[in-house]
Parts: C-alpha cells; sequence; structure tokens
C-alpha cells in the first residue's frame, strides 16, 4: 500500500511522560507506540498504513488474512459466490458477536456499513467499488457488486461493520441526505466496533487511547505464565528518529511502529540488550518512471537506468534485516512470480548498451528523483540510484518534499518527477490490489501509478484476472502481468525487506505475521511478559 501519511504529521503527541505518566507506563499493562496524525479511526473513511492499524484494534473485517497470504473467516463463517456468479456474494456471520455496547452483530448492520461505506466513498471505498446489499436473514447477507470480480472476499479484509443503531443515533448535519453525516464527526470521538479495544479517547492530531474489550468474540487467550494481554492502546505522533531512539532507551516508547529507521540506527537496535527487532510485513522499494516525460520517456533509456541499478548492493546493506530480490508484488502474496527482464545485478555494459539504443544516446541527460521527505530508506535508495547512474553520465538530482507536496506533484504526468520512490505493501491478500491500481489504465498517476504507462494489454489481461474465479488460473494470469510489467521497465523495485519494527523486550509478540497492513499491529496478537517488567 502506499505510505500516505507515514510521510506526514504521524499521530503526534508529546513524550509519553506528558501524556499518561511514565509511572503509569510502568505500572500497568500499557502499550505506547507511534503512528501517523490525524488518525481516522473510523472504517468507512480510514486509509492508510496506521488508520488501519487503529481500525483492526476497533473494528473487525468480515474476513481476515491469514499468515500464508489467503482469506479465512472471522465475522464472516462462510462465503460463496451464488451459483458460481462473480457478481453475487453471500457471506454467513458467526453467531453471538458482541458489539462494544453489547448488542450483536447481524446482517443488518453488516448491510448498513456497507451501504455506508459506498455512499460516503471515502477511505478504502474506492478498492471496495460500487456494491448492492441484501439482508437474506439475521445472519446472512448478499453483496452484488456493480463490476463482477472474483477477488471480492479478499477485499473485504478492508470492511469493518459498524453498529447501526448506535450510528443512527449519533448522526450530525452533513451531505448524505436523511443520513447527515452518516456519523462521521461521532466517530471521531467514539466507536461502533465490535473489535478488542474500544475508543476511550481521541485527541485529534495528538493520540488515540484504547482499552480492553472483554467480550471481543475470539476471546483472551492465555499465552503462557506472566504473559499477560495489554489493557491499553495510546498512539501517539513522533516521526524524529533521535526523538524515537530516546524514547524507547528511556521506555517512554513500547513499539516504535514506524519502520523506517535508518540502517545505522537499527545496528544499534540489534546490539541493545533491552530492544528487540520485530520483522513485520514485506514492502517493496519501488522507484518508479514517468514514461511521458523525456528522458524516461524512452523504454531503452528505462532499461539503462535498470542495468546501472546496484541491486546487490543495496539489499547487502538490509540483509541483516531480511532483504531479498523485489518483484512487482511482495514475495508473501500469492501468485508472485520472479521478473526475468529486470537484472538481478548490476551491468553496466549492458546498461550502456541500452543507453546507446534510446533516443538520447548523444544527448546529456539528467533526471529528478523523489523521495518522501523524512523517511531515511528512500534516500538511501536514491543516493545509491545518483551514484549509478553517474557511472553511465545521467546526473541525478534528489530531492525529498515533506508527504503533501510530494503527493500533490503526482496527479498530472507533467508535474510528476522523472523517477519517484514509493514503498508499498498489498492492502488486501491479492495480487489484485497492487496490479489494478497500479497499472490498470483507469488507476494512472498518483502514488499508486506515478509511472503514467497506460496499456490496454495490460489493462485487458487484469480485468481478465478479475473475472477467473478460480484461483490457480487466476495466478497464471498474475504470472503474465508481472513479466509484461517487468518487461517495460516502468520501475526499478530495488529491494523487498519486511517492515521492520523495535519493541521493549517485555512486549512479547507478533504471534501470527500476516502479508499486509494492519492486522500485525492488532494488540490483541501481543502479549506483555510480566517477568521481564
Amino acid at each position: 500500500m502506499g505510505k500516505g501519511k507515514a510521510c506526514s504529521a504521524m499521530f503526534l503527541v508529546v513524550l509519553v511522560i506528558g501524556i499518561i505518566g511514565l509511572a503509569t507506563v510502568h505500572g500497568e499493562n500499557i502499550v505506547v507506540l507511534n503512528g501517523t496524525a490525524p488518525a481516522l479511526t473510523d472504517p468507512a473513511t480510514a486509509q492508510d498504513w496506521f488508520d488501519t492499524q487503529a481500525v483492526y484494534n476497533i473494528y473487525s473485517p468480515l474476513v481476515h488474512v491469514t499468515p500464508e497470504g489467503f482469506i479465512g473467516a472471522h465475522l464472516a463463517a462462510s462465503w460463496e459466490a451464488v451459483g458460481d456468479d462473480i457478481g453475487h456474494w453471500r457471506f454467513t456471520l458467526k453467531e453471538g458477536i458482541k458489539f462494544h455496547d453489547g448488542s450483536e452483530l447481524t446482517a443488518e448492520d453488516v448491510a448498513f456499513s456497507m451501504n455506508r461505506v459506498v455512499t460516503m466513498g471515502k477511505g478504502y471505498a474506492g478498492m471496495i467499488g460500487k456494491v448492492k446489499t441484501e439482508v437474506v436473514d439475521d445472519y446472512v447477507v448478499d453483496f452484488f457488486p456493480e463490476v463482477p470480480n472474483s477477488v471480492f472476499p479478499s477485499i473485504m479484509t478492508l470492511f469493518w461493520p459498524v453498529n447501526k443503531e448506535q450510528v443512527l443515533e449519533n448522526l450530525g448535519p452533513g451531505d448524505f441526505g436523511e443520513m447527515g453525516d452518516y456519523g462521521e464527526d461521532w466517530l471521531m470521538h467514539n466507536d461502533a466496533g465490535c473489535g478488542p479495544y474500544t475508543l476511550v479517547e481521541h485527541d485529534v492530531g495528538t493520540r488515540v487511547v484504547l482499552e480492553k474489550f472483554d467480550d471481543y468474540f475470539l476471546g483472551w487467550e492465555e499465552w503462557g505464565a506472566n504473559l499477560v494481554p495489554v489493557d491499553k492502546v495510546v498512539f501517539i505522533h513522533e516521526v524524529e528518529q533521535a526523538t524515537l531512539i530516546a524514547m524507547l532507551n528511556s521506555d517512554q516508547l513500547t513499539l516504535e511502529a514506524n519502520g523506517f529507521l535508518s540502517v545505522t540506527a537499527m545496528n544499534d537496535i540489534i546490539a541493545s540488550p533491552d530492544l528487540h527487532i520485530v520483522k513485520a510485513w514485506p514492502i517493496v522499494m519501488t522507484l518508479h518512471m514517468n514514461t511521458t516525460k523525456p528522458p524516461t520517456d524512452d523504454v531503452h533509456f528505462r532499461r539503462a537506468i535498470q542495468y546501472a541499478f546496484d541491486y546487490e548492493g543495496i539489499t547487502a546493506r538490509y540483509e541483516p534485516f531480511g532483504s531479498v530480490e523485489a518483484g512487482v508484488i511482495p514475495v508473501g502474496i500469492p501468485g508472485w512470480v520472479p521478473i526475468p527482464p529486470q537484472p538481478k545485478e548490476r551491468d553496466l555494459a549492458r546498461a550502456r548498451e541500452e543507453l546507446a539504443l534510446s533516443k538520447y544516446a548523444a544527448a546529456e541527460t539528467n533526471i529528478l528523483a523523489h523521495y518522501c521527505g523524512g523517511l531515511q530508506p528512500e534516500l538511501e535508495c536514491d543516493l545509491q540510484l545518483q551514484a549509478d547512474l553517474a557511472k553511465i553520465g545521467i546526473d541525478v538530482e534528489v530531492v525529498g518534499p515533506p508527504w503533501p507536496q510530494y503527493v500533490s506533484g503526482l496527479e498530472l504526468p507533467e508535474t510528476t518527477p522523472n523517477m519517484t520512490n514509493m514503498i508499498y505493501n498489498s492492502p488486501y491478500p491479492s495480487p489484485d490490489a497492487l496490479l489494478f491500481f497500479g497499472y490498470h489504465p483507469s488507476n494512472l498517476g498518483g502514488n499508486w501509478a506515478p509511472h503514467w504507462f497506460a496499456s490496454e494489454d495490460i489493462g485487458r489481461l487484469i480485468e481478465l484476472a478479475r473475472l477467473t474465479l478460480d484461483e490457480q488460473d487466476r495466478n497464471v494470469i498474475y504470472g503474465q502481468l508481472q513479466e509484461l510489467i517487468a518487461y517495460e521497465a516502468l520501475a526499478v523495485f530495488a529491494y523487498e525487506i519486511p517492515i521492520t519494527w523495535t519493541r521493549q523486550d517485555y512486549l512479547i509478540g507478533p504471534r501470527n505475521l500476516y502479508p499486509m497492513t494492519g492486522p500485525n499491529l492488532n494488540m490483541h496478537n501481543w502479549r506483555i511478559d510480566l517477568s521481564k517488567k
């Protein structure tokens, strides 16, 4: 998924001493972690990494990703394409699931929630698409996506039902007719969920405070002696690396959850007896090339860049943290294939050959490369790009604007730089997430597709995959797509690495690792070891 607000001001709070008191941190089963500001804790407006992570604590999705990258039961016990019709999906809910106010989740809540998402058109609504609903009985609901889609159940990992009655009781003035604001203002400071934690405080732009929900439908399993659940979760905002390290060292921060510390900082953490690296979900460091702007409008010039880049050098730098060869989609997503057209190692002779075949062979060339200001790994990647391309006579200007300016420049081809550094993970467990939103001709531009490359062949294959119900057949198409995208040299896929967090030694987890955004920071998946605290 794109970085989104991971580059903007992140969940800011003052140091934890000023938030809840250091004595409280030590005296209670509290986890303090950092994320983005302002957090969007309404599941119909949440739209980015840290929004999603907060929402996974307060709400529960209809289905859940498995550690293997598939989908499994959660609120829904089962689902099916009715009569193999991928335009008609039936979900059967588990019975007895309680919302935080004690009422039971029913199909009416699910249908209302889907109508709310579609009508509001915010957050992940663009990925969910236009969907009609029909309540079959108390625990069965039918969905009818406007465009039939074989991966619709996977997208439902981004759909978190709300308590219909609570929302209707708290409507404010707004743009949605008799629904007013659809409860959006109220849900910024309250919750209507059935997740493992309740929202008890949201000081927008400062902190989000959650407390354990004892009647969570998955229960609070005992992990072992001295391992107790997290009673309170406090999201704060801080992105400055030196401050984060200081907070970790003074135990004012339980979990550093940005995941974008420098190699030097991570090596220092590895050497610390009290701090530990957590390897979470995989991200792909991707340097998109603007195919509409000279000189990256020439495929041979783009291939010269691919061959000149030192993949082994940057992968070796991050090897202690699990870096591997990258692809168009993360390795952990079912359907991944290696991409032979992209070089595995630097080949300057081949790079010069490709440069000679381009229409810029005899010209002095320079390109502009953007990274998101404040993200050290992106800067390090772009500086290596700069050094590598200098070897074949290409000058690279590296600029790191803050997120608002960074992403606004991607709205038009002419304002998009030659190269845009983006860190991706799949928002839902299917190659479709990165392929459809990153390469379908209808989705060009922005932080998903700053290459601006429109291909009818790529579009047709993506659409064919969405119409293919059998997963194995669909994966064959995904393999063809990845090779075609790589052949067109639309990006340098620099490396893949698990996003790395830093935890105090008394925080144990996550028990399960999931290859996508959000569920790994569900604190139901963590415990506190009292013997170490």
